[in-house]
């Protein structure tokens, strides 16, 4: 940090100081070729590291904009990642934080607008509740696409901190732009540094009313009870209904009108989320069995979907309500807990990777639910609770651990999903679609006709964007040859170890 301080110093009076003078060479890894073994065994297609979340900008009506945060690889963006690249190849990635304090990216928000530059939110720090998830500093805020930026490391009176934290999700309001939502979570379980002391009194939900410039903390109440503070997994806005949702880990689902006060859902998803299991005010050990959620709602439509798991990744079901969450309809599972695979069925590792998002189809809703493997399912006035083929409501589209390609393979996606962000185009009659997981940024270039099937015999067509997105590969760790200097071996997070022999 002295030395980037130094350089823009530097910079700014045309004087090279000392330390700007120190020249810094990029060895790598460039993105990977994931197939290891030479036989097919789980490749993966390009990958490159971690994705954590994924917006596709609302003032690009084609859906080629995009911007991706890494876990502790930066924010890139990309001007022609879906339909003006039809070849993976030729997409192109340009990194748009590589100079801010941090690089850890937990969730990124696109101000809904028709004129650009986009506003852009990014809110620093992980919260897949990993060993190697790295705490963040704020949240950085853009009015000109990313050109330029601006950390907000507190909330507006000073009191409340955001270092040590994380962001899990950050929602605007449709009906006021300059209205939004953020869910801060901690990185407790991952790299925090002992920046957030007390390490749990800033959590929970904040807003902001001048479109992410001051932040002020949200009024959370069961009843008339605050609630004790907790990481907030999650927050959408239901623009049908003109109110957001969030999910609160050890408390349950809450709703707000005005982003400001916060109430308990009177009736919660399922039967498990009981005021006596989920006081206002959590005991420890918390016997309430939400640690993780998400939710994802249908645009334009009062239709909200929540999908929780507690803190041992058992699947507490996904949930659909079509009165702003007055009641609650159980999606049917099937294809999903019995997903045709020997490991990465239902909920393993739900508390890592958990995501939810709803696709409009026509009059029909297509269900994406990401966890190791990604299921996809439809939502209709026929099959109201979810219908893929067969006796399964969900098709598996990945199979990550159950179809070799040897055998015909169904995907080439990598496990382990994080986030996912559509686009309508063409009339709405093709659905672009971004999914973020531990390999990088994956695409279907419309989701409706390329995303159909759950048979190993038969093929999706997924494509990886990682092959060009630069340095966003997490190395865990590296070592260097004692008898040859110029041998470097490293291991990356879940994408093998890449070897140099020329540095």
């Amino acid at each position: 940090m002295h030395m980037r301080k130094a350089r823009a110093a530097a910079t700014n009076t045309k004087s090279p100081s000392p330390s700007s003078q120190t020249v810094w060479s990029s060895l790598g890894p460039a993105p990977l070729a994931s197939d290891a073994s030479g036989e097919g065994i789980q490749n993966y297609n390009w990958v490159s590291g971690r994705a954590t979340a994924v917006a596709v900008d609302p003032a690009d009506t084609t859906g080629n904009t995009v911007y991706v945060g890494g876990a502790y690889g930066g924010l890139w963006k990309s001007t022609n990642a879906g339909p003006a690249s039809s070849d993976p190849a030729n997409v192109s990635w340009a990194p748009l934080i590589d100079n801010q304090a941090t690089l850890a990216v937990g969730a990124v928000a696109v101000q809904a607008q028709s004129e650009s530059p986009s506003l852009i939110l990014v809110g620093t720090g992980e919260t897949n509740n990993s060993t190697d998830s790295y705490y963040g500093l704020g949240i950085l805020r853009s009015a000109d696409g990313g050109s330029t930026w601006n950390l907000i490391p507190t909330d507006v009176t000073g009191a409340r901190s955001f270092a040590g934290l994380g962001f899990s999700q950050i929602a605007f309001s449709a009906s006021n732009p300059s209205l939004v939502v953020a869910a801060v979570g901690g990185t407790t379980q991952g790299i925090y540094d002992g920046r957030a002391n007390p390490p749990t009194t800033n959590l929970r939900l904040y807003y902001s009313t001048d479109s992410g410039n001051d932040w002020n903390f949200a009024i959370i109440t069961d009843g008339t009870a605050p609630t004790s503070p907790d990481s907030a997994t999650s927050v959408v806005f239901n623009s049908a209904a003109n109110m957001f949702f969030a999910a609160l880990p050890y408390h349950g689902f809450y709703s707000s009108a005005d982003g400001i006060h916060w109430t308990r859902l009177a009736n919660q998803p399922g039967s498990v989320l009981t005021t006596s299991a989920c006081p206002a005010q959590e005991t420890s050990p918390s016997a309430c069995p939400i640690y993780r959620g998400a939710l994802t709602v249908v645009p334009g439509r009062n239709e909200t979907y929540a999908w929780y798991v507690d803190a041992s990744n058992n699947d507490q079901g996904i949930w659909q309500s079509l009165n702003s969450g007055l009641t609650w309809t159980n999606i049917n599972e099937t294809g999903i807990v019995n997903c045709g695979d020997e490991v990465g069925c239902g909920t393993d590792d739900g508390s890592y990777n958990l995501t939810l998002t709803a696709v409009p189809d026509g009059q029909a809703t297509d269900l994406y639910a990401g966890a190791v493997n990604l299921y996809k399912c439809t939502v209709s006035s026929v099959f109201p609770t979810c219908n893929g083929t067969g006796s399964a409501s969900f098709l598996n589209l990945t199979h990550v651990y159950g179809c070799p390609p040897y055998l015909g393979s169904i995907a080439h996606v990598h496990p382990a999903q994080h986030a996912a962000a559509f686009m309508l185009i063409n009339g709405n009659e093709q659905a672009v679609m971004y999914f973020a997981n531990d390999g990088g940024i994956y695409r279907a270039l419309d989701a409706y006709t390329d995303l159909t099937t759950g048979s190993c015999n038969q093929t999706n067509q997924f494509d990886s964007l990682n092959q060009t997105l630069g340095s966003m590969t997490q190395l865990a760790s590296l070592s260097q040859a004692s008898n040859d200097p110029n041998v470097i071996l490293a291991g990356a997070q879940g994408n093998g170890s890449p070897a140099s022999e020329s540095v």
